[in-house]
């Protein structure tokens, strides 16, 4: 009880998400059993994990890539691609972020990186600017569904699953809520009267394209090529990534300039700081909830309600998305995956479906308010209200509804690819 109340005072007062956790842990400590020593203890534990630097290099190479130039080339491959559709720009926008995903596993990041160039390109076509937010904001989370994720590195530390078969369930789920995406931004486009651009598919033109950004799609192509034919880990694949985007963007491109490098340092050094914190409080947060046998009160619940795996991921699903408009992803993956598995295992759910929900549903955070980050990073671009570019984001949230609908019905929808390949 003194946890969930501190939690939710805490969390009112407007303190700091890691100082929540962290003081809503303490606090629940004083008059138990456990040693006062517990929170630096689990606290040191959950930031002493190697796959962490991953997290961090990803998020380097995409501060990296728009000043390197690459994700300038990223949106005239997508604009090719694209061609003369009715509200090409929204699909431009949101394949863009598909390909920029494969290179940040980050939403934010994604969101940032292409919405600042999209969306006043979107708004000069005469697009409304609560649209054009709205489309960057939900092309932004699939930064966190496209491989590598970072989310998924966490989810894999936290459920000792391998990451590799996550990165590689992640791409179905990936490509199909990209089309769904798209076919709801071209329904938009006629609702609302938006035109096509001018230029027409040209299958040479595209050829043109991939051949001229050809140094900046071979990024994801050596970061998960690199992977999955066991040359490097993940974590040595971020690395790698850095220096990948370091070579382009210096020799190839010749964009980036030391201070663009010192600029992407100190951003990557605060969210480090920031992330290693909020994971290493988050798993203190959650051995505690483990002690107080919270799992099983849990699980008992779901059982009460029903026994089928797929109503079960689905009352899951539905937990996580209530805890997206408070929490931060990697808070939840690591406070709640721990709470989860044991239901699900018993259940005979593979934890990378358990995964690959987790990650679709944190997705929908990014765009539900209070807290939604890619609503933050879009509403600053525009200048529009938080609540106006929230409601224009609902038909794409309906989507991403159907694809966890999909993963939580049909198990080998994720599970088919792992397999085969791993």
């Amino acid at each position: 009880m003194v946890l969930v109340i501190s939690f939710i005072v805490f969390m009112f007062l407007g303190l700091p998400l890691f100082g929540v956790i962290g003081l809503a842990t303490l606090l629940s400590l004083s008059g138990t059993p456990f040693p006062m020593e517990f929170l630096p203890q689990n606290l040191y534990t959950g930031m002493d994990q190697f796959p962490l630097i991953a997290t961090i290099g990803f998020v380097m190479a995409g501060f990296l890539m728009e000043p390197a130039g690459i994700t300038g080339q990223i949106i005239e491959v997508a604009k090719k691609a694209v061609g003369g559709v009715t509200g090409g720009l929204f699909m431009v926008t949101i394949l863009a972020c598909m390909i920029f995903a494969a290179l940040s596993g980050s939403g934010p990041a994604t969101t940032a990186a292409i919405g600042s160039i999209m969306i006043p390109g979107m708004i000069s076509a005469g697009y409304r600017k609560d649209d054009a937010a709205a489309a960057s904001a939900t092309g932004g989370t699939l930064g966190i569904l496209i491989p590598p994720s970072n989310p998924m590195i966490i989810y894999g530390v936290v459920a000792n699953c391998s990451i590799a078969g996550l990165f590689m369930a992640g791409f179905v789920p990936g490509f199909v809520l990209t089309t769904f995406m798209c076919i709801t931004s071209y329904f938009i486009a006629k609702k609302r009267g938006y035109g096509s651009m001018s230029q027409k598919f040209s299958l040479l033109a595209l050829g043109k394209a991939i051949w001229d950004g050809k140094w900046a799609l071979a990024t994801p192509v050596i970061i998960l090529g690199g992977i999955y034919g066991g040359i490097f880990t993940p974590t040595e694949a971020a690395e790698v990534g850095v220096i990948w985007t370091l070579i382009v963007g210096l020799l190839v491109y010749r964009k980036l300039t030391w201070r663009n490098i010192s600029s992407a340092l100190v951003r990557t050094a605060a969210f480090a700081g920031s992330a290693t914190v909020l994971v290493g409080v988050s798993m203190a947060f959650s051995r505690l909830l483990t002690l107080y046998e919270i799992p099983q009160t849990v699980g008992a619940f779901l059982a009460s309600i029903s026994t089928d795996p797929t109503i079960t991921l689905l009352l899951i699903a539905f937990f996580i998305f209530l805890c997206g408009f408070v929490a931060d992803t990697l808070a939840m993956v690591v406070v709640l995956a721990p709470v989860f598995l044991p239901i699900t295992n018993a259940l005979g759910i593979h934890p990378i479906q358990l995964g690959i929900l987790f990650v679709v549903c944190c997705e929908t955070g990014f765009l539900t308010p209070p807290f939604g980050a890619n609503l933050f990073i879009t509403m600053k671009i525009t200048d529009v209200t938080l609540e106006s570019v929230a409601m224009r984001a609902l038909p794409y949230l309906l989507v991403i509804w159907l694809l966890i609908f999909i993963i939580a019905a049909f198990p080998q929808f994720t599970m088919f690819l792992p397999k085969l390949l791993l």
